[in-house]
């Protein structure tokens, strides 16, 4: 049986709804409560799955669907890049994959939404009436399961029963899932992803690892630091493949790897890898609703030093002066690490070491 159009590549939703709803039905040993809907890219409302959650109950979501940005482009992404859930007024969190497991923090009704990552006001899940409106068509099925025990045992049950894979598959990102290095959190508006680990390098030492297809994410690392004449930045890095061919200033090939800093005003310096950009090209995010708070950098070009590792170090103050200009913050408030490959859904691969960050209040060493 085939579960998508031959010529969209889009997923019969009722097929997928059938499917998924059979083999709940036959897995109600495992499964307290289910509920299969669907999401449509147009409805910027929460939706109340109807499903009661009580702290400390796993939970899983199993998406199936295309959200069209731009069917005459081609950019299309799914539930990884925007299936959001929360439970009750409690803080929003995004699926790690197309599937994705989690244990429930606190007691209250499981509310889901399709957005994208640039559009949330607050940690709440109001959107953001100043975020520009991206046009968006598609949408989503999801499968909201509320088990028994534990999510790896009833997903193991389940699988077995499981026509569309979607069970299978979150068990296989369950396995594959590795830890964020220490320190390092995913910054709440873009949500969870598993596309950064730690990972030991070539030389035997620790190295902050990025694997990105189709994907995007940012995690960062708090810090609390002057931004002032000696606030400096300085990483080492490896890039292997770069996740754009096409200069990456416009919203259709935006698709790169950055080391930024954020400032407490809510601006964010970017440092990225061009793939043909001439260095020290600077221009505004072309994504809506980032265009307002991120400046990017281009510090390299080019594909001559691909693979190998590489030192850079700017001088922050100056950067942000030449790059955004008006009034200057005064703190630097976190370091991200950023990967995006939603638009052209090519690899990017990258490891960060040694980055460390100077001001006059002393150097702080955030690793790995």
């Amino acid at each position: 049986m085939s579960f998508f159009d031959d010529v969209l590549h889009e997923p019969r939703h009722e097929a997928v709804t059938q499917t998924l709803k059979s083999a709940l039905q036959r897995s109600d040993g495992e499964v307290e409560a289910s509920v299969v809907l669907r999401l449509d890219a147009d409805n910027d409302q929460w939706i109340d799955t109807g499903l009661h959650v009580q702290a400390g109950q796993e939970v899983s979501l199993l998406s199936e669907g295309v959200i069209w940005l731009s069917r005459e482009y081609d950019i299309r992404i799914a539930g990884n890049a925007a299936l959001w859930h929360r439970i009750g007024d409690g803080r929003i969190a995004k699926s790690a994959g197309r599937t994705t497991s989690f244990r429930a923090e606190r007691s209250g009704p499981l509310q889901l939404a399709c957005r994208l990552a640039g559009q949330w006001l607050d940690d709440s899940g109001a959107l953001d009436p100043d975020a520009p409106a991206m046009p968006m068509d598609g949408g989503l099925t999801v499968a909201a399961i509320v088990w028994e025990g534990a999510a790896t045992e009833g997903l193991a049950h389940l699988a077995a029963r499981d026509g569309t894979g979607l069970a299978a598959a979150e068990i296989g990102r369950i396995k594959a899932s590795r830890p964020l290095p220490r320190g390092w959190e995913h910054l709440w508006r873009v949500g969870r992803t598993d596309i950064f680990c730690e990972a030991v390098d070539e030389d035997g030492g620790t190295a902050l690892a990025c694997d990105c297809t189709a994907d995007s994410g940012i995690i960062k690392h708090p810090v609390d630091a002057p931004l002032d004449d000696a606030a400096r930045l300085s990483w080492e890095w490896v890039v292997r493949s770069l996740p754009s061919p096409a200069p990456e200033n416009t919203l259709i090939t935006h698709d790169y790897m950055s080391i930024a800093v954020e400032f407490e005003n809510g601006q964010d310096l970017t440092y990225f890898w061009s793939s043909s950009l001439p260095p020290e090209t600077t221009f505004r995010c072309p994504i809506p609703g980032w265009e307002q708070r991120e400046t990017h950098v281009v510090v390299r070009s080019g594909p001559d030093e691909i693979g190998r590792w590489v030192s850079d170090a700017r001088s922050i103050l100056a950067d942000y002066r030449r790059a955004v200009g008006g009034e200057i913050p005064r703190r630097i408030v976190g370091v991200w690490i950023i990967a995006l490959s939603p638009f052209q859904r090519r690899n990017g691969v990258a490891s960060y070491r040694n980055i460390r960050l100077a001001s006059s209040a002393g150097e702080t060493v955030i690793g790995p």
